[in-house]
């Protein structure tokens, strides 16, 4: 019979799974306390870390070479360009005024209710 005809209970697999998860963060975390040599702080100065000595660590001047001079860009002629003939404006009239709406008188204000009961 293979695994495939029958496969591991459901908890089985669980249980292996988590152990393994469990397993790796405790080796992971184990790996990451520890301090090697390599990854010790050095307190060489910095030139000595680079692998140059100390007395030959001057600093270069790098050479650099002026900028070329910027052209500035030349203006174009004018030309005279005639005005399009301008043309009239449609007037748009207003429609007239409507009459003032009659006023509806106010309604008195209402006065709340004394119990919650009066409201349905």
């Amino acid at each position: 019979m293979t695994s495939l005809e029958r496969p591991l209970p459901l908890p089985v697999v669980v249980v292996i799974l988590s152990a393994v998860s469990v397993g790796g963060f405790a080796f992971g975390l184990k790996n990451a306390l520890q301090k090697n040599d390599r990854e010790a702080v050095s307190t060489a100065p910095l030139a000595e870390v680079s692998g140059v000595p100390v007395r030959e660590a001057t600093p270069v001047v790098a050479e650099v070479a002026p900028p070329p001079p910027v052209e500035a860009p030349k203006p174009k002629p004018v030309e005279a360009v005639e005005a399009p003939p301008a043309e009239e404006a449609p007037v748009v009239e207003a429609p007239p005024v409507a009459a003032e709406p009659e006023k509806k008188p106010e309604t008195p204000p209402q006065t709340p209710p004394q119990r919650i009961e009066d409201l349905y």
